[in-house]
């Protein structure tokens, strides 16, 4: 114990040299923490977004199948439409559970947001058949916060109200009873149509791409759209959902010419491997961040431990042994280490937002929500990973330190 307090004081004599070698450590180590809990908070955000999708499989136009995954997981806007003849034709597959056809459009939102501005904007306009759509999603429901009490799903046969997602009530301050309008060109004409509607429900939050979506009848969707005749995506819930299953069924359908059947496990392998590369080179960069600070460690203690020689020499002569010089040497490289991972790791979950809109903004990764997650035992594996360090980082000074003869040690000094 009275090494480890001889340690902390020798560490403090040069404080500003024992915090930079702390901050960088504590650098590396965020990095690394923040990298962890982004592979394991990227995963878990797909997990969810697809699980909040409510269906397995859907079939859509042929197309690019990362801006489907997009489209659906995030809102995108990359749409391609279907003819509404190929759900008549998929609904009698013997190994449907359940099925819900979906219309997705764009509409402009002119004068949107809070401040009223004149810039535009655009709002994701989902047509969907309210039975099937609920019962593939049965979280789904009302909110009854202050402004939203006596929220419902609109009449399959209404023509003037819609349902808000979360997201969109607040960005556009609306409450259950306003007015909504919206700016919409219809397919094969070039001069947009504003549209008015009644909001008669506003969603509670899912995090998901719900938020963002303004819900209307699917037949009102497709008149607005002037597509009558046509939809963006069929969902389904297969009985049996094993491997031969869904082969089977894509086997049966993407014969069609004008679809292609795409399985949700395909959109998160799709997902997960736009962003390997991505997470190769910030790996990299952790790793060359670790090398370099271990670096600093051993050059900042062989730095100490020459400026002490002739101290050390001194204690080596009044009956310090090799053992005990080791110790004092080992115990400082390992409280910059361990200090450094606990400041890393501070450092890594207070700017956890800040790590995600950088990501964010430089990859469109198809997911919404939170995408880094630090859990307890990342932070475990932190720590003993800064021990391990420091366990490394201090055996050449301290051995060299140990090493010195007290005659020699004591000339040196002077």
């Amino acid at each position: 114990m009275r090494f480890v307090a001889f340690a902390f004081k020798n560490l403090f004599r040069r404080p500003l040299r024992t915090g930079l070698t702390i901050l960088g450590i504590a650098l590396a180590v965020a990095v690394a923490v923040s990298l962890m809990g982004f592979n394991i908070g990227y995963r878990q955000s797909i997990d969810m977004s697809i699980d909040k999708l409510g269906f397995q499989v859907m079939i859509m136009a042929k197309g690019c199948p990362y801006e489907a995954a997009t489209m659906m997981l995030k809102g995108g806007t990359g749409l391609l439409y279907l003819p509404a003849s190929i759900y008549e034709k998929v609904r009698s597959d013997p190994d449907i559970a359940a099925i819900t056809p979906i219309f997705v459009g764009v509409a402009e939102k002119e004068g949107s947001g809070i401040t009223n501005s004149a810039a535009s904007a655009f709002t994701i306009i989902s047509g969907v058949e309210l039975e099937s759509f609920i019962s593939m999603k049965p979280w789904m429901s009302m909110s009854q916060a202050p402004g939203h009490s006596g929220s419902r799903w609109f009449d399959e046969d209404s023509v003037a109200e819609v349902v808000l997602g979360y997201e969109v009530a607040e960005y556009e301050q609306r409450k259950v009873g306003d007015a909504y309008y919206v700016s919409i060109t219809p397919h094969g004409q070039t001069e947009p149509k504003m549209s008015e509607f009644k909001v008669v429900g506003i969603l509670e939050r899912t995090g998901t791409q719900d938020d963002g979506t303004v819900f209307l009848p699917i037949s009102l969707a497709r008149s607005l759209f002037n597509r009558p005749d046509e939809l963006t995506i069929v969902g389904f819930k297969l009985k049996d959902f094993s491997g031969f299953s869904l082969r089977q069924f894509e086997q049966r359908w993407a014969k069609l010419p004008e679809v292609q059947v795409v399985g949700l496990q395909q959109v998160k392998t799709t997902l997960v491997s736009l962003v390997e590369t991505a997470q190769t080179m910030i790996a990299s960069v952790a790793v060359v961040a670790i090398i370099v600070a271990i670096i600093g460690v051993i050059n900042s203690i062989l730095m100490s431990v020459f400026e002490r020689t002739g101290e050390i020499g001194i204690m080596k002569a009044i009956g310090a042994n090799k053992s005990d010089i080791f110790q004092i040497i080992w115990l400082e490289t390992m409280i910059i280490c361990i200090g450094g991972g606990i400041g890393g790791i501070v450092l890594a979950v207070s700017g956890t937002t800040l790590v995600e809109k950088a990501i964010q903004s430089l990859i469109d990764l198809g997911t919404r929500g939170s995408i880094v997650a630090i859990t307890t035992q990342i932070m475990i594996a932190a720590l003993i990973g800064s021990a391990v360090i420091g366990c490394f980082a201090g055996l050449y000074p301290a051995w060299r330190a140990s090493s010195m003869r007290p005659v020699e040690a004591i000339r040196e000094g002077e």
